[in-house]
């Protein structure tokens, strides 16, 4: 009889060896690797990993050793990602083709072999995961699941209530953010996603009309109805938010766009005045519903492409209200009273030019008033007494509180100042300004002040402006 080699019989002792560590459930994952020359963990993964861990393989084929590994390293998150149920990123992979473990799970490069086969390397990972981490991380993708499907319920069902109360526009809205939280997440309801929702949102929209019912633009009012087309009658929309865009004037007199939701009331309807005070004097208001922030997110979820017809549809819903806002106290005298540092006053005309010439592009009827007295009471009495007819004066008084030369050459001048508004035939001021300041730099003493004296002017244009409508 041929007696067996040394190598053959150390390989078959060697080979029982590892059949009697590993179990019976393990021998074809021995023999495959004695087979293959892969390692026995390739086939059974959980082999050699301690209680508590839980063992997973990842692995990648290129054409080059280090290209191999980081595709073995992303097989390995996306197998991780499949256990846990979303993904886990790029910080993670870049943890573990750096550092061979991913801390959160408790990941940790176990083990490792290459192999080269028709030109190509192939990498091969054996990785262990903590049990518990995985367990708290499958746990928490599952609660955020549940939410999500809680959330997605919770909007249909009040949309849904929304729709037999009239509100079909807050309807709308909750469909479209369900359709929103919805996609791409194949375990929520089919009913809840964009594909049964979008239909209906879609017919919702197409009857809802925006109409001004009545108006004033001599004082930038209106009315404003929403309501919805039936099969026979209309019905009005309520606690629909709409959205109301117009442009505005700082002290500066830079023009900037201004908004604000209005919400119809019970019948459908609300009334349109402008909150801001600083509202341009002739303009245009836009009306449209106020819908973009979910419209971004649909468009963000399913793409732009997919609710077109949805953006077109919400835009010819836009009505507009061309005003001309008139000055309803008339016309209106300008004192500007400047005083220097110690007090006194300079007679400078400059402020009161300013002031008159800003509210003139307003398109008041406005004009300087060269008053030679100091005290704003004084000042009203001189002009009761004179010849003028403007049914309004505004006094400004203004002056010099400090004054500094800097390092850089630049003189630097601190003002304050302090603005009553009167009307003919009232004894009081109808409107008396808080003390105001204001400071400003320049090359010289003169223009400072000038410049500071000018900043006071402009908060005093806007703040009587809005008291003079």
């Amino acid at each position: 009889m041929k007696k067996r080699s040394r190598s053959v019989s150390i390989l078959i002792i060697l080979t029982l060896a590892l059949v009697l560590l590993a179990g019976c459930s393990s021998v074809r994952a021995v023999l495959k690797s004695n087979l293959s020359g892969i390692p026995y963990w390739y086939y059974e993964p959980q082999m050699g990993i301690a209680k508590g861990k839980v063992g997973m393989i990842g692995e990648g084929s290129a054409s080059t050793q280090r290209q191999a590994e980081l595709i073995a390293y992303n097989n390995v998150i996306e197998r991780l990602s499949e256990k846990i149920g979303s993904e886990i990123g790029q910080e993670a992979y870049r943890e573990l083709s750096v550092l061979g473990t991913i801390s959160e799970y408790g990941l940790v490069l176990e083990d490792s072999y290459v192999n080269t086969a028709e030109g190509m390397y192939n990498v091969f990972l054996h990785v262990s995961i903590d049990q518990s981490l995985l367990d708290k991380a499958t746990t928490d993708e599952t609660k955020r699941r549940e939410s999500i499907t809680h959330q997605v319920s919770d909007l249909i069902v009040k949309g849904d209530e929304f729709v037999r109360n009239g509100n079909e526009i807050r309807a709308v809205s909750n469909y479209m953010k369900a359709m929103a939280l919805s996609e791409g997440k194949d375990y929520i309801d089919s009913e809840y996603q964009f594909k049964e929702l979008y239909p209906v949102v879609l017919q919702l929209l197409k009857g809802v009309t925006l109409t001004i019912v009545s108006s004033r633009t001599d004082v930038v009012s209106c009315v404003v109805s929403i309501t919805r087309k039936g099969t026979f009658v209309s019905s009005s929309v309520a606690s629909a938010e709409v959205l109301a865009s117009y442009q505005a004037e700082d002290v500066k007199g830079v023009i900037y766009n201004d908004s604000f939701v209005y919400v119809s009331d019970e019948n459908g309807m609300f009334v349109f005045n402008p909150i801001n005070d600083s509202i341009l004097r002739k303009g245009v208001v836009r009306f449209e519903l106020n819908l973009s922030r979910e419209l971004k997110a649909l468009e963000d979820a399913v793409g732009p492409e997919n609710v077109e017809d949805l953006r077109a549809l919400i835009d010819s819903k836009t009505i507009s209200f061309e005003y001309d806002k008139q000055y309803s106290m008339g016309s209106i005298a300008v004192a500007a009273i400047e005083h220097d540092n110690l007090g006194y006053v300079t007679g400078v005309r400059n402020i009161t030019d300013y002031v008159t010439s800003r509210l003139i592009s307003d398109e008041a009827k406005a004009y300087a008033f060269y008053a030679e007295l100091d005290d704003q009471d004084d000042v009203y009495y001189e002009f009761l007494h004179s010849d003028r007819t403007e049914n309004c004066l505004l006094v400004m008084r203004i002056g010099i509180t400090n004054h500094v030369s800097s390092r850089n050459g630049f003189e630097v001048v601190g003002a304050e100042g302090i603005f009553y508004l009167f009307e003919r035939g009232k004894n009081e001021p109808i409107y008396t300004s808080d003390v105001i300041y204001s400071s400003a730099f320049a090359d010289t003493y003169t223009e400072a002040a000038q410049d500071a004296f000018k900043a006071l002017a402009d908060i005093a244009y806007s703040l009587v402006k809005a008291v003079y409508v």
